[in-house]
């Protein structure tokens, strides 16, 4: 989020909620993932609801056990379904996950999802 801010203040952000670590975390991953699809083919803007440019899907460092839920099976054909750009960005950059492959793009850690989803607006 730091990054995020940093590079263009105010940019509307949707935080969803979902375990990244241990055996439940794979399906709410994809739960989560599968709301925010239905989100973007829902938007209004009426109600304030809009369209969503792209999904980072982001973890910090941990174990090979730390990080073994995006290493399944249903959650990378989840992720290699999405009809919104997905950034994926787990552990620090010598990890790699199943997800990695099927992202529209890798980065090395959450930051540099950030990096590469945002441009910094004085570039603009």
């Amino acid at each position: 989020m730091t990054a995020l801010q940093r590079r263009v203040p105010h940019i509307p952000v949707v935080l969803v909620a979902a375990s990244v670590q241990g055996a439940n975390a794979p399906q709410e991953m994809i739960q989560a993932l599968q709301n925010l699809y239905q989100r973007t083919h829902t938007e209004h803007a009426e109600s304030g609801v809009f369209p969503i440019d792209v999904i980072l899907l982001v973890r910090g460092g941990g174990s090979l056990e730390d990080l073994w839920a995006f290493n399944d099976e249903a959650l990378a054909r989840t992720v290699a379904a999405a009809s919104i750009p997905i950034i994926s960005a787990v552990g620090h950059e010598t990890d790699t996950t199943l997800i990695d492959f099927v992202s529209d793009r890798r980065a090395p850690t959450p930051t540099g999802a950030a990096e590469k989803a945002v441009p910094v607006r004085s570039e603009l």
